[in-house]
């Protein structure tokens, strides 16, 4: 990493630590929100060969089929987004897509998570039904070749394939999860990073699992952590 990205990711970090520990006064949510804006700002203060142009469209898919890590402040927005946003039965389907989706998670061989296309239960119709909620994770992908993606996705089980990317776009988002992660560190709250369907199966399954993690302890206990 040169010395411009490398100084660039320390002052996100910097910058997001404060601000979420600042924000954390009024709840986790609130330092999710800020990491949020601090990447927007971050991102649209970045020269325009920063930036773009990618390949992202809506209605591409692929990288909706990689697992995808996130804290628990993370899980807790998406479920609240769709407690907000979906009918009833709308939220009754979702619950079940995340529960068959998690057993699937569960029933593979470790070694084959990463290698495995499964399809987020938040993909309906090729777009993601929470992506205003999306985990920071999600809103950090990003590729400047469709076909790069494609390859990859049609190949799996080959961890020699990948895509290209803006380094500098990257760091922005790496330095805003490392503030958030610090901040909750600093807190004595949960930090670590879950996978995120069978963290959410397991915080629509169990409520206990915010007093958890308000109360600074784990807050999953069945949420796949290790799949690297």
């Amino acid at each position: 990493m040169s010395d411009r990205y490398q100084t660039l990711r320390l002052k996100i970090t910097e910058l997001g630590r404060e601000r979420s520990r600042t924000a954390l006064q009024k709840g986790s949510h609130q330092a999710l929100r800020q990491t949020q804006r601090l990447i927007e700002e971050q991102t649209r203060s970045l020269p325009r060969t920063d930036r773009g142009p990618l390949a992202c469209r809506a209605g591409c898919a692929f990288c909706c089929h990689l697992r995808v890590l996130c804290t628990a402040p993370e899980v807790f927005a998406v479920i609240d987004w769709m407690g907000e946003q979906a009918s009833t039965d709308a939220f009754e389907q979702f619950r079940q897509r995340v529960t068959a989706t998690a057993e699937t998670l569960r029933g593979l061989d470790p070694g084959t998570i990463l290698q495995t296309n499964l399809a987020c239960p938040n993909l309906i119709d090729g777009r993601c039904s929470v992506y205003a909620a999306r985990p920071l994770s999600c809103r950090a992908y990003h590729s400047l070749s469709r076909e790069a993606c494609e390859a990859s996705f049609n190949d799996p089980e080959n961890p020699d394939l990948g895509h290209p990317q803006l380094t500098a776009l990257a760091r922005v988002h790496e330095g805003g999860l490392a503030g958030l992660i610090e901040a909750l560190d600093q807190a004595g709250l949960d930090s670590r990073q879950y996978e995120l369907v069978t963290a959410l199966d397991e915080a629509l399954k169990d409520p206990a699992a915010r007093t958890r993690f308000k109360n600074g302890n784990r807050a999953f206990s069945t949420a796949l952590t290790d799949i690297c």
